[in-house]
């Protein structure tokens, strides 16, 4: 059986050196294979630090395991005749080929459908988003909430950030409300920050769960009062698009202020909402229903 050991260390040459100082063989002998690797981008340095886990074995003796199961290949080979192995392969190429014939007929239907469905999805979305996979009520686990406040607070600090938090549990959600000075940094431009500082959180906390966990992180309320005067400027739009009969394309916002906008203008068959654009510059544009 082939001996593999694990490692942990902030480097892979470290991590390699200690592997190969418990296998009892130089560096240049062993194999190995990461199995988590942290700090590889500037966020995750910044709040995890470097750290590599790897799987290492010598590779000699991988090579001498290997080569011992080759007899067991070559005899089942030599028991049939090479010709009507020759003729087992052409049946089966001529079995496999027929489906793919047929697969790659419909192809050109599916790119047909696909750029027609692509406004819709997004309008889809909307309406679906409440329900999606958060619709199975579930008990949220004590780790998830400690994991939560945990990576905040860390978070914060790294920020430069001295705040309070107030944690409450929803239906299938952990809800934290963030206080303290230096909420207008954490906030960022249009709420960028916060959505990131969200975004991180809800990585962090759902990492090897079964149950995705929603995260919802507020400060001062902005969440509640950015979707109200989102909503009003979305009102403002559609009374100017009915009266100059123009459409109308807003700045560059983030996917959830646009589902916003859809949402709030969806009930009118008068408008349409769609949007445009690749991320992070995805506009939404707001026309007459014609």
């Amino acid at each position: 059986m082939l001996k593999k050991v694990t490692k942990n260390a902030k480097s892979l040459d470290e991590a390699l050196e200690a592997a190969a100082a418990e296998l009892g063989v130089s560096k240049d002998e062993i194999s190995h294979e990461i199995i988590r690797e942290t700090g590889k981008n500037f966020f995750g340095k910044l709040l995890f630090g470097s750290e590599v886990e790897i799987s290492a074995w010598i590779t000699k003796d991988a090579e001498k395991l290997s080569s011992a199961k080759k007899p067991v290949k070559t005899q089942n080979v030599k028991a049939e005749p090479k010709k009507d192995d020759t003729k087992a392969e052409k049946k089966e190429l001529l079995v496999s080929t027929e489906p793919k014939k047929k697969a790659d007929e419909n192809k050109p239907f599916i790119a047909k459908t696909e750029p027609k469905n692509e406004i819709k999805a997004e309008n889809t979305d909307v309406k679906s988003e409440p329900k999606n996979r958060h619709d199975e009520e579930i008990e949220i686990p004590t780790d998830a909430v400690v994991d939560a406040k945990e990576f905040l607070n860390e978070l914060l600090a790294k920020m430069g950030i001295k705040a309070s938090l107030y944690v409450k549990l929803g239906k299938n959600s952990i809800d934290i409300d963030v206080s303290g000075e230096k909420m207008g940094l954490l906030i960022g431009k249009r709420g960028d920050t916060l959505d990131a500082v969200q975004y991180l959180t809800s990585l962090y906390v759902n990492r090897n769960k079964e149950r995705y966990i929603k995260i919802n992180i507020d400060t001062e309320n902005y969440r509640s009062k950015r979707e109200e005067t989102l909503v009003r400027l979305a009102h403002g739009l559609e009374r100017r698009v009915l009266r100059e009969k123009k459409s109308i394309t807003l700045e560059p916002m983030s996917p959830n202020e646009r589902r916003i906008i859809h949402a709030a203008l969806q009930r009118n068959n008068k408008i349409k909402t769609y949007s445009i654009g690749d991320e992070p510059n995805r506009k939404v544009v707001v026309a007459l229903n014609k």
